[in-house]
């Protein structure tokens, strides 16, 4: 892939996202359409990549969180004030609630996965006594 590509590929990328470094549906398809009207040379190759680069960016941005408990607006407002504090970066949160966790909580950060409740807790235990 030549750096032309590559720059030109940055630049789309940073026209797809927020003020916040967020991507955005309506901004992508707006450099997606734009893309289609000017079909740079070798747009077939900047389109792959571009679409690449998008999907990467999504996948980083995205942090889901599993809760033993229900959730309010205190809850959220102080987990993401702890999340901006740790990833130093935007993203994009979900909650959900998993009965599964019994008390706690699970966090996915791209490929990470932090985990703190009492089933992860009860299962370590399990495992000390079977070692």
């Amino acid at each position: 892939m030549s750096a032309k590509i590559k720059s030109l590929v940055r630049v789309l990328l940073e026209n797809s996202s927020d003020e916040d470094g967020i991507i955005q549906k309506g901004l992508v398809e707006d450099v997606l359409s734009g893309l289609k009207e000017a079909k740079p040379p070798r747009h077939r190759e900047v389109l792959r990549e571009y679409l690449s680069q998008v999907g990467k960016a999504i996948h980083k941005q995205k942090i889901a969180i599993e809760l033993g408990c229900s959730t309010n607006d205190d809850l959220i407002s102080s987990i993401k004030s702890k999340l901006t504090q740790f990833t130093q970066t935007s993203f994009d949160c979900s909650f959900e609630h998993n009965e599964n966790l019994i008390a706690g909580y699970r966090i996915r950060i791209v490929d990470d996965v932090y985990e703190d409740s009492i089933r992860s807790r009860l299962f370590k235990l399990s495992q000390s006594f079977t070692s």
